[in-house]
Parts: structure tokens; sequence; C-alpha cells
């Protein structure tokens, strides 16, 4: 049985946090070392599931592209999105009136969702909770790695659908997202007066960020 070892670690954000190295062998331990390094701290990713959590009120004006498909799929698909830009749009708002990087690269990973035109997408994703904390995590976590890890990889995360179907797409949510993406380490708050997080021991939970 392989020992579990707590020790801080840099993370994807640039701050340091605590990770469990927890798998076997040197194989291992390098895995766990590589998730870190390319996952948000504790205090970051706290910080975006705030930012995201949803709002009574709220109207954000997007234009939705039309849906291809069966002609059956995309009836069921619109009812799906318009259900999702309900529930996100109010959010959407929320996101728009904030001069946080933070705020803005998680707006941007909403409209990099709602620019997807597969029907099948929507009706794979019927379940999904997009406005979930942890899904707009991965998605700004997407984002500004440098590069792409197998180990990440998910169905349901637009950034995936679009580095397969359109790689134009993230560039354009990347430019703008700029702000948070050239912020080393991030910083986090209303601009131009942004103080970064200090890391702290994560809470008790099965995740796993330094």
């Amino acid at each position: 049985m392989a020992a579990h070892i707590t020790a801080p670690t840099k993370c994807l954000c640039g701050h340091v946090d605590l990770f469990s190295f927890s798998s076997p062998g040197m194989g291992g331990r390098r895995q766990d070392r590589l998730y870190a390094n390319s996952t948000l701290c504790g205090d970051c990713s706290a910080h975006i599931r705030d930012l995201v959590k949803p709002q009574a009120k709220g109207f954000y004006q997007i234009s939705l592209p039309q849906l291809v498909g069966h002609t059956r799929a995309v009836s069921w698909a619109n009812s799906l999105r318009l259900g999702h830009i309900r529930s996100l749009g109010p959010i959407m708002a929320h996101l728009k009136g904030r001069t946080d990087p933070v705020a803005v690269a998680a707006l941007a990973v909403f409209e990099m969702l709602f620019k997807i035109t597969d029907a099948q997408y929507w009706i794979g994703g019927k379940e999904h909770a997009f406005g979930a904390g942890h899904w707009v995590v991965s998605e700004i976590e997407h984002l500004m790695r440098k590069r792409d890890l197998s180990m990440h990889e998910n169905s349901r995360s637009a950034y995936c659908y679009w580095k397969a179907i359109n790689p134009a797409v993230i560039h354009q949510a990347r430019q703008e997202a700029s702000a948070l993406l050239s912020s080393t380490p991030v910083s986090t708050g209303e601009s131009p007066a942004v103080q970064p997080f200090q890391a702290q021991p994560p809470a008790d939970s099965t995740s796993v960020f330094l």
C-alpha cells in the first residue's frame, strides 16, 4: 500500500498549496505531481465556485447559434439549451458586471459553451450541471494550461469539444481571458486593486489541490 505524503507544491495558478501524493511508485508520484502542477490551488478554486453560485435575478443578452442535427434532435436540444441559458444567464450577467480577471475568464467559458451547435452535445449532457463550480474550475484550468494533458480530458468539456472541432473558438476565449492568463501568480478580486490569495490547507475533501 502506497504511503500518503502531503507536501507544498506549486499549482497552475502560481500559488503554493498542500497536495497529497498517494499513487504507488515513482511513476505514480510523477503523475501526482503533474496533476498538482496543472490544477488550481484550493483558494482559487473556491473563489471560482463563489463567483458562479446560482443567482436569483439577472439577464444576459446572447445570440444563440442555430443547432445542427436531425430535426427531432435539434428540437430536443433547443429545449435543453434553453433550460441551461435560463439558469446560467443570471450568473453570466453577474460575471459581466465584474472586472475581476477570474470572473472575466469564467464568462468566457460560458460563452464558449453556448457557441456549441451540435445537438447531440446538448442531448448527451442533458443531466450535466454546466454551471457547477467544479466544471467552471476545470474549464478555466484548460484555458490556462500551456499544453493539454490526457488526464484532464472530459466529454462534457466545452474546451475539449472545441479542441476537436475548431480551436479558433478556444483562441478567442483565451483572448477574452488574457488578463487572467497573463497573471502569475493569479490575482483575484476587482481590478486594479487586487490582492493574491494566501494558500491554505484544503478543507476535508477528496479533491486534490495544491
